[in-house]
């Protein structure tokens, strides 16, 4: 029974990852990783206690998977909710210069050696080399060196506007109306996404 037990909630986790599609670790929010710490408890804690039913444990984890996959769903469908559970893209430098955002901010907690360390990670060993830097909702760091193309904001998921990436890009929700209409678009909610590019043009990709 015990070895039954374990065989069911490493399935259960394995299944929770496939159905969300969260192969890599870079992926997972930090629903997943606590969905997943106490997944990894229960396991742990009730295979060799034989006083709880083999009901009691499979019903157990079964909620609890609900309960993951329930607050995934609405971080991905709902940006406050995404923006509370993720947090919120910001920029560290931009046109060569720190921002005050990324230095005062008590929200961000900027760690410059943590910072220094990415930065050489991905080949950069001078801040003279760069002339933007941004750290996005997921932890990542996105870097543009001096002479490079610009960034790309993602301004629309799933027909909701995504408020951290417009601030980034320096837009508002009337210039994006106002581009959405010339271009023939009336409803956020017929948009799967939203992309400004380096050149400033939107491209604009249909929920259907």
């Amino acid at each position: 029974m015990t070895i039954l037990k374990l065989l069911i909630g490493v399935i259960l986790i394995v299944l929770h990852l496939r159905f969300t599609g969260k192969q890599q670790t870079t992926q997972m929010t930090p629903i997943d990783f606590i969905g997943n710490f106490i997944l990894g408890g229960i396991i742990g804690g009730v295979i060799y206690n034989h006083a709880i039913t083999f009901a009691e444990y499979v019903s157990v984890l079964l909620v609890t998977f609900a309960i993951v996959s329930g607050l995934n769903y609405l971080t991905s469908k709902f940006m406050p909710t995404r923006a509370i559970v993720m947090g919120r893209a910001y920029t560290i430098i931009e046109n060569g210069r720190f921002t005050q955002d990324a230095l005062d901010s008590p929200d961000h907690q900027f760690d410059p050696v943590e910072f220094l360390a990415e930065m050489q990670e991905k080949g950069i060993f001078s801040l003279s080399e760069v002339d933007r830097a941004q750290r996005e909702a997921n932890g990542s760091l996105a870097v543009r060196k001096v002479g490079e193309g610009g960034l790309n904001f993602l301004l629309v998921s799933n027909g909701q506007i995504v408020s951290d990436a417009m601030e980034l890009a320096h837009c508002d929700e009337e210039w994006l109306r106002a581009e959405l209409t010339r271009a023939g678009i009336d409803s956020l909610d017929d948009l799967f996404l939203v992309e400004l590019d380096a050149f400033n043009r939107l491209n604009i990709v249909g929920s259907s």
